[in-house]
């Protein structure tokens, strides 16, 4: 790897299975400059069959030295596209989702040509989300005051 510009990496999927099948060195610079840490985005994703409903799901890439320590970060909003907008007989609503059988893809991260990355590690992050507390709106704000 050269110490410029960038490498695309392509992943495919089948299910939860993640294979990179393919890493290229492309000529550009990606906003951020080499070796700034990323924050993690985390998008609401369905569960998966050992999941349960209200599981946020997110993917990183890290770039990895020869010791193992992280180079770099690069978050993903789920990458895998478990459901697909369908057409829907309800008139108020014409599109509706539903859970694709097969999920099966491919998705392109690209990530800075660090001289000192050797391994590139995917990460599946999922953070169980619950309620802490409700609250009602509109009642003794407006008018309130001066």
């Amino acid at each position: 790897m050269s110490g410029s510009g960038a490498i695309r990496l392509t992943f495919e999927y089948q299910g939860h299975h993640i294979e990179l099948i393919a890493s290229e060195h492309v000529d550009l610079v990606l906003p951020g400059g080499q070796g700034v840490q990323q924050g993690l985005a985390v998008g609401l994703a369905p569960a998966g069959p050992n999941e349960e409903p209200g599981v946020s799901v997110s993917y990183r890439v890290d770039l990895l030295n020869a010791r193992g320590q992280r180079l770099h970060s690069h978050p993903l909003d789920n990458p895998v596209i478990e459901e697909a907008e369908v057409p829907s007989a309800d008139p108020d609503r014409p599109f509706t989702h539903q859970p694709v059988s097969q999920a099966k893809g491919r998705f392109y991260v690209l990530v800075p040509a660090l001289a000192e990355a050797k391994e590139v590690a995917l990460l599946r992050i999922t953070v169980k989300t619950h309620t802490v507390a409700r609250y009602a709106l509109g009642h003794g704000a407006e008018g309130s005051g001066s």
